[in-house]
């Protein structure tokens, strides 16, 4: 871990001793007090120091966070809302997050998913208390300590949510841990705490999230419409998860509940890695991941290491992220194109079945039949693999050898047409972009036909594809797709 050009040597009292990262809010770095203690302190942009109303929003969190009993967080020691750059100093967590824990040993046993979910529900029990919402619990942002998992990084979201607000579209947080209701821009309340632990220990569990993996617009999409996938846990875990992920947030259960039914997190053991020398904090700093839609880096590290809240607002941009990729397939069609010729030719009549006129009749049929689905299939091996990708930058398009990208600012409507046998992603764009990229040549209302959507598909999966392309849309070019599908 080491300075940057351009950080400060200190911080109020602390003396700054390397960078743990840097985030949606700022730099975070590692300190020491004049007594030697080892401190956290997050210092905010410079963007954000110069709105007035964030600094106020900021000096609100710090107080509620103060409320809140270090026993289950990160405790604060000191903050300066008023300094030319806000700081916020907070107890300095060395132990392994739960997203690394996991990622270096393995799920959890039951026992200790049991014992994570009592030590969480306490803190949240103690966050709620304070009348604040977490609004993004993850591995990242929990810390595995020999008392127990403390949430780090609660409430401070909130105050970067309101300074974003200003923009439409917007959805804060981390993608796959998200409640519904955050997606969707409905009510938050403390029940979206509780979806997220529910996430939290599916992820305990198994090692994977409720929603599987992928870009985040398809995780959005299946929290708001699919079932989540809940790893086999002894009961009364495994009713408790289920409650927590349901997507009606009065059909989930208080923290009271789940620790009721947890039971006490007294048993700390359980959450101790096999091989904790293993987890310590990496001695050099995370790399900074690009965020999506016009966020700041997403790796805001803080007592352990957790990562900041990734940001979206439809129509802003960042660079760096790979984003959405979709691509036509051969296989399925090869497949069916080999098999319907073969039949067509087994099918014809022979000059042998020619005094049987009722066998030619079927033969002949047969053989129209399959040769009708062979010529079908044969032209979708014929044409040209596309390969279609959505980025915060804009859209990038590869037809057999021929590739372009147009940024988002040249696009000017975005829109999938045509019936679930045949849909097509067609776009509009200005006049300089017109023939840059390569597209068939017939147009369908002055649009380019971009993309044929799992053509080659079976129904099911092409209205999967319809449906994750649809949300990547939304994700990454919201103001201007037309979704009128």
């Amino acid at each position: 871990m080491t300075t940057h050009p351009g950080d400060p040597a200190t911080i109020g009292s602390f003396a700054i001793e390397s960078r743990l990262g840097r985030g949606a809010m700022g730099a975070v770095y590692l300190a020491r007090s004049p007594g030697g203690r080892l401190v956290a302190v997050k210092v905010v942009r410079d963007e954000l120091a110069g709105d007035d109303g964030f600094r106020a929003r900021f000096a609100r969190e710090i107080e509620a966070a103060r409320r809140v009993s270090g026993a289950f967080t990160a405790a604060v020691l000191d903050a300066d809302p008023d300094a030319e750059r806000p700081w916020l100093a907070t107890e300095y967590l060395p132990g392994p997050t739960l997203q690394k824990a996991i990622d270096t040993s393995g799920p959890l046993m039951p026992g200790g998913v049991r014992s994570l979910a009592g030590g969480l529900a306490e803190a949240l029990v103690a966050i709620h208390a304070c009348g604040l919402i977490h609004r993004d619990l993850k591995p990242s942002n929990i810390v595995l300590t020999g008392n127990g998992p403390r949430v780090i990084d609660f409430g401070i979201a909130r105050a970067l949510e309101d300074a974003s607000l200003t923009a439409t579209g917007v959805v804060i947080g981390t993608p796959g841990y998200l409640s519904p209701e955050q997606i969707t821009g409905t009510a938050i309340g403390p029940a979206s705490d509780m979806f997220a632990l529910g996430a939290v220990l599916v992820f305990a569990a198994s090692g994977r999230g409720p929603f599987a993996t992928g870009n985040p617009a398809s995780l959005l999409h299946r929290i708001v419409n699919e079932q989540p996938h809940i790893p086999p846990l002894p009961d009364p875990l495994q009713d408790l998860v289920r409650r927590c992920l349901a997507r009606d947030p009065a059909h989930r259960p208080t923290p009271q509940e789940v620790l009721h039914t947890a039971g006490s997190p007294a048993n700390t053991a359980l959450l101790v890695p096999p091989t904790p020398t293993k987890l310590l904090p990496a001695p050099t700093a995370s790399p900074e991941p690009a965020q999506h839609a016009g966020a700041q880096p997403a790796s805001e590290h803080h007592a352990g290491g957790q990562q900041a809240p990734v940001q979206h607002a439809a129509g802003q941009h960042a660079a760096g992220r790979s984003g959405a990729a979709f691509a036509t397939s051969r296989t399925r069609p090869v497949i069916i194109a080999v098999l319907t010729t073969l039949l067509a030719a087994g099918f014809w009549p022979k000059e042998s079945s020619a005094q049987d006129p009722v066998s030619a009749v079927i033969g002949v049929t047969v053989s129209a039949i399959s040769l009708y689905f062979a010529i079908r299939h044969w032209r979708l091996v014929l044409r040209r693999r596309v390969v279609l990708r959505l980025t915060p930058e804009g859209l990038s398009l590869e037809r057999g050898y021929q590739q372009a990208a147009v940024p988002w600012s040249a696009v000017t409507r975005l829109r999938l047409v045509g019936d679930l046998k045949r849909p097509w992603l067609i776009a509009w764009l200005d006049a300089a972009h017109q023939s840059t990229l390569p597209t068939p040549r017939r147009r369908h209302h002055g649009g380019l036909k971009l993309y044929p959507v799992a053509h080659e598909r079976t129904p099911k999966h092409r209205a999967h594809q319809v449906n994750e392309l649809q949300a990547a849309l939304n994700w990454y070019a919201g103001r201007l797709h037309d979704n009128s599908y």
